[in-house]
């Protein structure tokens, strides 16, 4: 089972920030991505510094594994040069250059090539001044290496503070798996959720991501378990859900239609009175 594109365009809604304006929500959502994407290369490697070193061989492969893994977690859809795309969680972007180069350009390059050159230990994000990552060799023992910043998980919840809902981690697993297959006999979510997070995931970042989801529950009752026998494609006009029509709706289910139709204005921002 899937989850359904409504659900998925609920939780992502809930993941705006209370702020309007600024950049800071967009630079944070790459920071989180870019954490994210390097968590699942640094699990294939069996954890500790990751070498991401342009001149040989394993750091160009390295490089190309956090490019496509970071691209699994923001793109939407690409197709005949279109791209759609997250460059911050509760919108959808439909400019913007290829993920591939987003993570190349913002972060590979600048960051971790400043980090190379650093006598003394550098650390990003530096805005807000919560670190998830170490860089260079300072730092990491390695003039192109990345490794996990002590006391990450305390700086974490950093990232998603100015989120409006109050089940972030939640919201954001139900984002991040929108293209994941779950097992249908599963009968509660975060048994759901604690399954995918820990194949995807390292140890260290999915037990603290599950213990949030948990933490959560309570604020967390519009999620509903994977319901879709087939996946639809979030962010996609075409894909994210039909309009039923000649058949007979309880109040419940018209109220959550609607509401998922207004989250699909809202999320490609066109401006409409809600009922």
């Amino acid at each position: 089972m899937f989850y359904s594109s409504e659900q998925v365009s609920l939780s992502f809604k809930r993941l705006s920030s209370r702020k309007s304006g600024g950049k800071t929500h967009m630079e944070r959502t790459s920071a989180l991505m870019y954490f994210l994407a390097f968590d699942v290369v640094c699990k294939s490697h069996g954890g500790g510094t990751v070498n991401f070193d342009p001149n040989n061989i394993d750091g160009k492969n390295n490089r190309k594994s956090i490019e496509l893994e970071f691209t699994k977690l923001v793109l939407l859809k690409k197709e005949y040069n279109k791209i759609i795309q997250v460059s911050e969680l509760g919108k959808i972007d439909h400019a913007g250059k290829d993920p591939e180069k987003r993570i190349s350009s913002n972060f590979l390059t600048v960051p971790l090539k400043k980090a190379s050159e650093h006598s003394t230990p550098y650390s990003y994000p530096k805005r807000p001044a919560t670190p998830l990552m170490k860089l260079g060799q300072a730092a990491t023992g390695q003039k192109w290496g990345i490794d996990y910043y002590d006391g990450w998980q305390e700086n974490l919840p950093g990232l998603l503070a100015d989120i409006k809902q109050s089940s972030p981690f939640t919201d954001l697993a139900i984002f991040v798996f929108r293209d994941t297959l779950f097992d249908p006999g599963i009968t509660e979510y975060l048994e759901a959720f604690t399954t995918v997070i820990n194949n995807r995931f390292s140890k260290e970042l999915a037990g603290f991501w599950i213990e949030r989801i948990e933490k959560e529950r309570l604020f967390a009752k519009h999620v509903e378990l994977p319901t879709s026998n087939e996946h639809e494609s979030f962010g996609n006009n075409n894909s994210n859900g039909d309009v039923h029509t000649g058949k007979q709706f309880n109040n419940e289910q018209l109220i959550n239609h609607i509401a998922y139709l207004e989250d699909i204005l809202s999320v490609h921002r066109i401006d409409f009175k809600p009922l």
